[in-house]
């Protein structure tokens, strides 16, 4: 069996229909990070992209028990990243949907670590008052599939979750035994990075990263939040990425 397993990144989750139906694996799953949706209580305090990464871990072991094709998004790019390093045996395939490479990528999460905890849920409680313009900035078109996951996506953690995941971020990448790690990790796996056409120039992905990579690919007409404005079309390229990478594995 074929599974893909895909990391969210600081808002929300990636587990929806819509998304899922257009992926060739035989399984598809999307499990929440700590401090997200099931695990929302979970103490987050001081937490380290490490422990995300184990949590991930844990899963592949407990729930698949099989390698998987790993997706991360955003900040779930820079988990699977450290799953790759720590457990590259569990993994088939990593595919790097805009993750987090250095502090450049990190533009948000610097500044909700750096904002003090009352301002980060003034900050949070006005996304929920208004969800279509929050999620507005980062697609072209506010579908109703977009309208229903910024409600969901804004709903699915607590504002301390998104305040310790952003330090988190911040903790890993600012370090430059970061990229050692991201070096080591796609030397060893086949890799995939993916962007939206309109965000790829706001990738700041290593030269050596692209040269590393099985394939490279810019999905047209989408930017950052590219599995919402076209899941189908989102899916399409991973389920390319991943049949390439394995033809080029064989």
């Amino acid at each position: 069996m074929t599974t893909l397993l895909l990391i969210h990144g600081l808002f929300g989750h990636l587990n929806f229909p819509e998304l899922h139906h257009g992926f060739s694996a035989a399984k598809t799953v999307a499990p929440d990070l700590i401090g997200y949706g099931d695990n929302r209580d979970a103490d987050t305090r001081g937490i380290r992209l490490e422990d995300q990464a184990d949590h991930i871990i844990n899963y592949i072991e407990v729930q698949c028990q099989h390698p998987v094709h790993l997706l991360g998004h955003s900040v779930g790019g820079a988990v699977a990243m450290f799953v790759a390093h720590k457990r590259p045996e569990l993994l088939s395939s990593v595919i790097s949907v805009e993750g987090n490479f250095t502090l450049d990528d990190a533009f948000w999460s610097q500044k909700i670590a750096n904002t003090a905890d009352a301002e980060v849920d003034d900050i949070v409680n006005g996304y929920m008052d208004d969800p279509d313009q929050w999620i507005a900035g980062a697609v072209n078109t506010v579908s109703p599939l977009a309208s229903r996951l910024a409600a969901q996506w804004l709903h699915n953690q607590p504002a301390s979750t998104i305040k310790a995941q952003a330090k988190a971020v911040v903790r890993a990448t600012e370090k430059a035994s970061y990229l050692k790690m991201c070096l080591g990790a796609m030397s060893g796996l086949p890799v995939a990075l993916l962007s939206g056409a309109q965000s790829a120039a706001g990738w700041h992905v290593p030269e050596w990263a692209n040269q590393l990579c099985r394939c490279r690919l810019n999905m047209a007409d989408t930017g950052h939040l590219m599995m919402v404005e076209s899941p189908r079309q989102f899916a399409g390229e991973v389920n390319s990425a991943i049949d390439f990478m394995m033809v080029g594995s064989s």
